[in-house]
Order: structure tokens, then sequence, then C-alpha cells
């Protein structure tokens, strides 16, 4: 072959590959939108979002970006891939401040902690930031649809949570560390009283005051405990700090609440009291080590 034939055949290819690359057209933003769907639709969550980042590279501006940034965010979340779609939801907020979609992005941030809520024995930080953005969606949007789902699992991590005080409570007992123990099962049944972990509370507080030869307190527990066995809320309440144990409660009134307004007025007592035995020990080991060095002087 000549080297003008040569330089004819190269000429032609480059012609040909030119024209194959022009007639390669690039996607619209509506096409791309369409493969993302049928990508999400069909569970292939990896390559939605990447088809849906590829539009908004593509087409930053384009009509559809606002719900292709919102899917991404759920499609990590579909995925299991809670870490990321916490940050995909978290830019698709701070891009869309006002968006109506906000219900939706934080009702599924919380679901993104829930998803990760560990057992009663372990640390439930997870289900504290849960809560957290379920009590955004009831606080903020009240009226969403949302709304009764978040209340819903609001329920769940206040159970769990209350599960984690009863159980280190148990864990306080089993020490032997027994103020610690009557001090968490006090929170616990202030903090989470319609919980089902109040009701186990309560019947070990019940035991522990017996136990103490605290007969009064120990009926208080035993009556706030039937209280939540028979269902019936009671009809009026009053708040804690106006409350004393030999107060006379007016009809309806928690015996819960009369409870625990003793066990913290009892709490601060134990509190005011530890300073001055520590200062006690404390003046009694300075007495101590004087005597020594006044022995050994005298040696």
């Amino acid at each position: 072959m000549s080297g003008r034939t040569l330089l004819l055949v190269c000429g032609a290819a480059l012609l040909l590959l030119g024209g194959c690359a022009a007639s390669e057209k690039r996607l619209s933003a509506k096409e791309y939108y369409t493969q993302a769907n049928e990508a999400f639709a069909h569970e292939n969550f990896a390559t939605a979002t990447d088809q849906y980042r590829d539009l908004l590279d593509q087409y930053p501006l384009n009509p559809y970006a606002e719900e292709a940034q919102l899917k991404i965010a759920y499609a990590y979340y579909l995925d299991k891939k809670y870490a990321e779609a916490v940050a995909a939801f978290s830019d698709f907020e701070r891009a869309y401040p006002t968006s109506a979609h906000l219900p939706f992005v934080e009702y599924y941030r919380g679901m993104c902690y829930l998803e990760q809520m560990r057992s009663i024995d372990r640390d439930q930080s997870v289900t504290e930031k849960a809560q957290e953005f379920f009590r955004t969606v009831t606080d903020r949007y009240p009226e969403s649809p949302f709304a009764s789902l978040a209340e819903e699992k609001i329920k769940v991590c206040r159970e769990a949570l209350a599960a984690h005080e009863l159980y280190v409570a148990d864990f306080n007992a089993k020490n032997s560390n027994l103020p610690a123990t009557k001090a968490r099962l006090r929170a616990l049944v202030e903090n989470y009283p319609e919980t089902e972990a109040t009701v186990g509370a309560l019947a070990r507080l019940e035991n522990l005051l017996t136990q103490e030869g605290k007969p009064e307190l120990a009926e208080l527990a035993a009556k706030a405990l039937a209280v939540r066995h028979s269902a019936k809320p009671p009809a009026e309440q009053t708040t804690v700090a106006s409350l004393a144990i030999d107060d006379l409660p007016a009809p309806g009134v928690d015996p819960l609440l009369l409870l625990i307004a003793e066990l913290k007025k009892q709490e601060g007592s134990v509190r005011h009291q530890a300073p001055k035995v520590l200062g006690t020990e404390s003046h009694k080991r300075r007495e101590s080590d004087s005597d020594e060095e006044r022995q050994e002087g005298n040696e």
C-alpha cells in the first residue's frame, strides 16, 4: 500500500469516528431522570444514585434537581447506608430549606438512627438522636402525614431508653449500690412514666423501700403500680414540686407524683450530708497525720 493510499484510509477512519461521536447525543435531563427512576424502582440503588448524580452534574438547574437530590438520600437509606443517607438528607435540607419535602427528610433522618438502635445494655445515643429528629417532625410539622408516624417512633425510642435505664438500675443493684439504684429508678419513673419499664421500676422500688423500712413510700409505689396496671390514668395531674408525702392528695392525683417528690427530697438530703461526711473524714486524716508526725519528731 502506497503512502498516499494509507493517508486516505486513515483520513476516512478519522472521519467515520468523528461522525459516530457527533451522532452520540448527550442525554436530556428527562432521560437521565427516567433512567435513574427505573434503576430505583428495580432496587438498583447504587446505579440509581450514580444516575441521579449524573443528572445533577450535567443539568444542575434542571426541574428534576430537587427530586433527584431527595432520591439520592432515600436510596442510601433503602440500601442501609445510613451514614451516607444522613449526610445526603442534610445536604438536601441546606439546598432546599423551604422544601415541602422537609417533613419526609426529618422523619427519615430519624429512621436512619433508629435503624442503628442498639440493645438495652449498650449506649443509647443513637436512640436519643432518632428521638430528636422525630420530635422535630411533630413540633414543626404537626399537620404533616409524617407527624403521626413520628409519634409512634417516639414511643419506640422512649421504651428503649426506659428499658436501658432499668438495665442500669439492675446493674447498680447487683453491685450493691442501692442509692444509685434508687436514684436511677426514680429518674426512670419520672422521665418515662408511660413506658413498660416504669411498671418494673415501681415493683423494684416497692421492694427496695420495704427493705429499707419505709412502708409509706413502699405503699405509694404499690399504689402507683396499681394505677398503671388498671390502665386508667388519673383524671387530674399535679406538679411534683407542689406535692409532699403528708399532703392530702386531691381525688385522681397519681401517687407516682407523690412518690417522686419524696424520693427527690431524700436524694437532696443525702447530697447535703455528703460534704459534711467527707469533711469529717478529711479532718480525721489530717489529725492522724499530725499525730504521726509528732511521734516521729519525739523519736
